[in-house]
C-alpha cells in the first residue's frame, strides 16, 4: 500500500489531495489565488480526516501515510514557498520522506492522462510582463524541453519552431503565448489548471524508485534568471 499527501501551490490554485496507488481519495481546491497561506493547513486537515488517516499512530498499513508529495516549481514564488514549507513541516513532524515533482511536468502529465492526448504538450505559467515559465513533453512524459524561464521574443519563437507540430499549449500562460505566436496550427488551453491530482502518477514512480529529496535542504525551483539553453 502506498498512501500519499499531495500538495500543489505553484500557481493561483491551492490544491491538496490524498491518494493511494489506485487513485485520488480526497481533494480540496481553491483557484481564487492569494489564499494559499490561509487554506493549505485547512485543506490538509480536511483531506486527511476524510481519508481517515492519522499523521501518527496508524492502526494499519492502509491508514499509514507513506510520503508527502509537493509541486516543486517553477511557478509563483510565494505559492511555492508556502507549499514547500507546509510539506517539509509535515515530513519533519511525522518522519516522512518528501517527493518533489516539477510543476510544469505535472501539469503536462495530468493533461496527457486525462485527455488521452497524443503529441507534444507545452505547459506554460505566466511570469508577468512578456515572460513565461515553460517546458515541453511528449505523451509518454519524456522531456523535450525541460522547465525554464523565457522571454517571448525571437529566441523563444526559434525554440518553438524547432519542435514538431502541432504543440498543445496548456496552463495560465497559454493565452499569452497564443497572442505572441499567432499560430492557429497549435492548440491552446489556458484554462487547464494545476491540481494536486496531477502529481499522483509521478509520485508512484518516484516512491517505487525511492527518489526522495532531502527534507532539510530542499528548496523550490524558482528558475530565475531567464535563459534559453536547450539541453535537458
Amino acid at each position: 500500500m502506498m498512501n500519499f499527501l499531495l500538495i500543489e501551490t505553484a500557481s493561483s490554485v491551492c490544491s491538496v489531495a490524498t491518494a493511494n496507488e489506485n487513485g485520488i481519495i480526497a481533494i480540496r481546491e481553491n483557484g481564487d489565488g492569494q489564499q494559499h497561506a490561509t487554506l493549505i493547513t485547512i485543506f490538509v486537515d480536511e483531506v486527511m480526516n476524510e481519508s481517515k488517516w492519522p499523521f501518527r499512530q496508524a492502526q494499519s498499513d492502509s491508514e499509514k501515510l507513506n510520503a508527502v508529495v509537493v509541486s516543486a516549481g517553477p511557478g509563483s514564488y510565494t505559492g511555492l514557498r508556502i507549499g514547500v514549507s507546509a510539506a517539509k513541516g509535515i515530513c519533519f513532524g511525522a518522519q516522512l520522506p518528501l517527493i518533489a515533482v516539477d510543476s510544469l511536468q505535472a501539469l503536462a502529465t495530468g493533461y496527457s492522462e486525462e485527455k488521452k492526448h497524443t503529441g507534444n504538450i507545452c505547459a506554460v505559467f505566466d511570469a508577468r510582463r512578456d515572460e513565461v515559465y515553460f517546458g515541453i513533453w511528449n505523451e509518454k512524459a519524456e522531456t523535450i524541453i525541460s522547465s525554464r524561464a523565457a522571454i517571448l521574443n525571437e529566441e523563444f519563437l526559434t525554440i518553438i519552431n524547432s519542435i514538431a507540430l502541432p504543440i498543445t499549449f496548456i496552463g495560465n500562460g497559454a493565452e499569452k503565448v497564443k497572442v505572441f505566436l499567432s499560430n492557429e496550427k497549435h492548440e491552446y488551453h489556458p484554462h487547464y489548471k494545476s491540481s494536486a491530482r496531477h502529481l499522483h502518477s509521478t509520485a508512484i514512480k518516484n516512491f517505487n524508485k525511492k527518489d526522495f529529496v532531502d527534507v532539510a535542504y530542499f528548496e523550490p525551483n524558482y528558475i530565475k534568471p531567464f535563459y534559453f539553453a536547450t539541453n535537458k
